[in-house]
């Protein structure tokens, strides 16, 4: 299968020193065969160990999450690459005594910003923030990453995803035009931060029958509302108050 050929080599140019990235043991092809080794990778999706969690239990997690994400994505910057398909699939969480690691896995759809890109980029359905829908691939940097770990975080607290629809027209409108919905499962603070990671431009016109130049313009304003870093992310959910009866307990 020629895609998912050009899917396996594309992750076989992503290798990682960081605990949380993927490593490449090994790549090989043939006429016939391609062969991608990886190191082993333990742990569970992240809505698989978000069930296990108790309710007092998930601002501490993301609280600890998106530590660990400051330092994953400074990797990922470190070598100008997005990953382009955030999903609970491609989250593992590696429970380690009382705490655990993060792992952030397939990056067969990641791209390098410092490179050209001209591929149509496939994109998680749900999760995808609209440069990616709109295939804007100038425009992808970790915001675009940052909007998708914002959907996941309301599907987590939901359990499930925002805005869809069975048509998939409709469902692709949904995801350019309407902002991300509150929900009475998602606390206020959390929705905060997470409206602020996903923001996006309402378009009142479908995209394609507007300007490209104008689309890109409505873009790049709405990247640029999303918070500017990882730092930044992890700091507002820090902030975050425990409930009274988890302070007593933590001390």
């Amino acid at each position: 299968n020629a895609h998912l050929s050009d899917r396996l080599r594309a992750e076989a140019s992503f290798h990682f020193e960081e605990e949380g990235l993927p490593k490449v043991i090994a790549f090989e092809e043939s006429a016939s065969e391609l062969l991608l080794l990886l190191k082993y990778k333990k742990g569970i999706t992240i809505d698989a160990y978000w069930d296990q969690l108790k309710k007092r239990e998930r601002i501490p997690f993301l609280q600890e999450f998106f530590k660990q994400l400051v330092v994953i994505y400074r990797e990922l910057e470190n070598q100008k690459v997005v990953h382009c398909d955030i999903k609970p699939s491609n989250i593992l969480i590696e429970k380690i005594g009382t705490s655990f690691q993060v792992h952030l896995i397939d990056f067969g759809l990641s791209i390098r910003t410092n490179e050209e890109n001209h591929r149509k980029l496939l994109f998680p359905l749900g999760y995808a923030a609209p440069e990616l829908l709109l295939n804007h691939l100038d425009l992808i940097s970790p915001a675009t990453d940052e909007f998708a770990l914002g959907v996941l975080i309301w599907r987590l607290y939901a359990n499930k995803l925002p805005l869809t629809h069975p048509n998939p027209s409709v469902f692709n409108n949904l995801q350019l035009t309407h902002p991300l919905p509150e929900h009475f499962s998602v606390p206020k603070k959390v929705y905060k931060i997470i409206a602020k990671m996903s923001y996006k431009h309402q378009f009142a016109l479908p995209p394609n029958r507007m300007k490209v130049e104008e689309v890109k313009k409505y873009l790049q304003q709405a990247i640029l509302n999303r918070y500017i870093s990882f730092e930044t992310i992890s700091n507002e959910f820090n902030t975050l108050k425990l409930p009274f009866y988890q302070i007593i307990s933590r001390r």
